[in-house]
């Protein structure tokens, strides 16, 4: 794509970003109902993990050779329901923002009704129990672990399940990689603080009651803004996010 300079002499659509640079700010798309419950308690709710959306995600097993391990199978995948999780996308690339994504605006934001939550990844607060990491996805998924005669206690399994880290709770078919998702799972907590840690606030309508209720809810402690699409160089259609406020007072909507 030939490059189009715009929006303060950003370059459209920018480099691909890499390491620690993908998830400085990550973004959670919600309803409004539920950005009203988050901004007022400050915190995110984990969801279990049985509700992810990915059918070959949702359905990975194990089996044992050895009949005396039926106890540790178990152990295995109550252990692995027992992690609860939170969603997150990452900034795109240099100029394509994580709050830009009409999939996901889409998918998890009341059809583009809802709210998309920017936060500061190093604002927010990880205990050593919770893990973390970027999701990697891959067109074929191993959905089905067997668990070696060696493993005989508890601690094994514990083992195997650091080691199998990635493949229970990182990975993720590849239909889904337009979610660009950076993922948070703990079994000892219920809701992640993020106070002190929101950005911004993205809608896709400066005008709607849902925008003048954020405004007014938020009341001025973060940027609200909107996230819209303008015209470039032979009509292109450029995503770009402007202040609500400013938006409205520079077209003449009152």
């Amino acid at each position: 794509m030939k490059k189009t300079y715009f929006a303060n002499n950003n370059v459209f659509p920018g480099k691909k970003l890499m390491g620690e640079d993908r998830y400085k700010r990550l973004y959670h798309y919600t309803s409004f109902d539920s950005f009203v419950k988050i901004w007022l308690n400050k915190n995110l709710l984990f969801s279990p993990i049985t509700n992810v959306n990915d059918i070959q995600e949702a359905f990975v097993s194990s089996s044992i050779i050895d009949s005396k391990q039926t106890d540790l199978a178990i152990l295995l995948n109550n252990t692995r329901l027992a992690y609860k999780q939170i969603s997150f996308t990452m900034d795109y690339d240099s100029y394509l923002k994580g709050c830009m994504s009409p999939m996901m605006w889409g998918l998890y934001a009341d059809k583009r009704k809802g709210v998309c939550i920017e936060l500061d990844y190093d604002k927010l607060h990880f205990d050593d129990s919770v893990i973390k990491g970027i999701v990697k996805y891959k067109q074929i998924l191993k959905m089905h672990h067997i668990i070696s005669p060696r493993i005989k206690t508890e601690k094994g399994i514990q083992y195997l399940i650091r080691k199998l880290q990635n493949e229970l709770f990182f990975t993720k078919q590849s239909g889904w990689a337009g979610e660009n998702e950076f993922r948070v799972l703990s079994k000892d907590h219920d809701f992640l603080i993020i106070e002190g840690a929101i950005n911004a606030v993205y809608l896709t309508s400066c005008c709607s009651k849902e925008c003048l209720l954020v405004e007014k809810l938020v009341n001025g402690q973060v940027p609200v803004r909107v996230f819209h699409y303008d015209r470039a160089l032979n009509n292109m259609a450029i995503p770009v996010i402007h202040d609500t406020k400013e938006f409205r007072k520079r077209n003449g909507i009152e």
